[in-house]
């Protein structure tokens, strides 16, 4: 390994040249450590940095901050070992925690990965590492540190997931291996918004469908989410030809293609990592309900009706018990309720059907039709080929219609204070009236004010006080 070429780097750097300055001039031991150095050993070049330095010189990070003029927040807990000071921009994230234990030797024993137990002085110059540690970043191998490192924080269990996913080419330990499968249970005691923290990491990592393979070969997928357990066998028909789970796992990777064969058909979009996750979370949890809904008809044939419901209502109690935010939890929940519209489309479905669907669905409509390719995808039962073509003409339409701005988004024709004085109570029915004139509006039949109120009073009257409008 080029270690020399790593303190190289080290030394060339603006950034860890000026906390060097402030560690030899304080005499106060900083150390770098580990993914910084192993991403420099392994080629990688990214702005990441960790440090660590004694508890007794907790008053140093109000130098380093200065020094680096950024201003640290904190995230973890001081009582379960995982305080963190971190500061990141669009550039750079910088970590920075105390010694766990009285020397970086006793730290480092104490850390996840040998593979991430390796720290550089920035006062001394010296390099500190613990036992395979520079062999297994060579050989590509994430192992413990320890028989303890599991102990010491189960949530380690889906890092290592989250390493297989992110570092080309790594293996996991068969030790490793093992404790896991031994040891998953202790997941339930760890917090949900950290395990959502790791899951989200898996789901935007290069490789989301290798991270929720391996969590389940683990067991662990199913600790995290036992709702699960019924999807293993639960078989689906003609449409498909893996069970639900199988299925729902493998449209995480058919999520790609569906990117790839819309950019294609000259559709592409920037998604957001909240676009992402939202279309990630909502694919894993789509098919939950199915497992409530299973009926077989007089000649055997299997279906789920209005699994689209009971799927969204169990997806709730999930995301509650790991803690998404309340806008997240609406947008899977959207596309949950939504997921089979497109796919129920026939070859005669009409554009203004199409249009009223992009209206209902709204600014989900991107996301709706990644879902939609990926499911058809990842379904290749027997029937389910027989749809390929009508159900991608109708993305590539759809998609038609919500970038066309002016037909899905048009100009407000009337207002509910209009519906008011036309003689209408406040409450639902104006809803109700605004709704049936925005479609009217978009399927093309109303186009100007006047059309919007002559429909009105055509359809629903002058209310019941006949005032008309002014």
């Amino acid at each position: 390994m080029d270690i020399k070429g790593v303190e190289k780097s080290i030394l060339s750097d603006p950034l860890l040249l000026r906390l060097s300055t402030i560690a030899k001039n304080r005499k106060v031991p900083i150390f770098l450590v580990g993914g910084y150095i192993r991403n420099r050993l392994l080629g990688i070049d990214r702005n990441d940095y960790d440090f660590t330095l004694p508890r007794e010189e907790t008053h140093l990070i109000s130098h380093i901050e200065e020094a680096l003029q950024i201003h640290f927040f904190m995230i973890g807990k001081e009582e379960r070992n995982t305080l963190t000071y971190r500061w990141m921009d669009k550039e750079r994230s910088i970590d920075l925690s105390l010694f766990q234990g009285q020397t970086i030797e006793e730290d480092l024993q104490r850390r996840d990965f040998t593979i991430n137990a390796i720290a550089y002085s920035l006062k001394d110059g010296t390099f500190h590492w613990v036992d395979r540690a520079l062999e297994d970043i060579e050989d590509k191998v994430i192992r413990a540190v320890s028989t303890q490192s599991v102990d010491l924080d189960p949530l380690r269990m889906l890092r290592a997931v989250r390493y297989l996913c992110t570092l080309t080419g790594f293996s996991l330990d068969k030790n490793l291996t093992k404790e896991i499968s031994i040891k998953r249970d202790r997941l339930l005691k760890v917090p949900g918004e950290r395990i959502k923290m790791e899951l989200d990491r898996i789901l935007l990592s290069p490789h989301p469908f290798l991270g929720m393979r391996t969590l389940y070969e683990l067991g662990l997928l199913l600790t995290i989410f036992p709702e699960f357990k019924g999807l293993e066998t639960l078989g689906q028909g003609p449409y498909h030809h893996l069970n639900v789970l199988s299925h729902s796992l493998l449209m995480i990777e058919k999520i790609s293609w569906a990117v790839r064969w819309l950019s294609l058909n000259q559709f592409s979009f920037t998604l957001s990592e909240e676009d992402w996750l939202s279309l990630f979370y909502s694919t894993l949890f789509h098919d939950l309900g199915k497992q409530e809904t299973l009926t077989k008809d007089e000649n055997g044939a299997i279906h789920f009706y209005y699994h689209e419901s009971f799927s969204s209502q169990m997806a709730e109690k999930i995301m509650e018990r790991l803690r998404f935010s309340t806008t997240m939890k609406k947008r899977i929940t959207h596309l949950i309720q939504n997921h089979m519209r497109i796919l129920n489309l026939n070859r005669e479905t009409k554009d203004n059907a199409l249009k009223r669907l992009v209206n209902q669905v709204g600014d989900e409509v991107p996301l709706l039709v990644l879902h939609t390719l990926a499911d058809k995808e990842a379904s290749r039962g027997i029937l389910s080929i027989q749809i390929d073509e009508v159900v991608e003409a109708h993305c590539l339409k759809i998609l038609q219609f919500f970038k066309e701005r002016m037909i899905v988004h048009p100009p407000v024709l009337i207002t509910g204070h209009d519906i008011i004085a036309l003689g209408y109570r406040p409450g639902p029915k104006v809803g109700e009236i605004l709704n049936f004139i925005r479609e009217k509006q978009i399927e093309g039949e109303i186009k100007s004010r006047e059309e919007a109120i002559q429909v009105l009073k055509e359809r629903f009257g002058e209310g019941n006080r006949g005032a008309g409008f002014r």
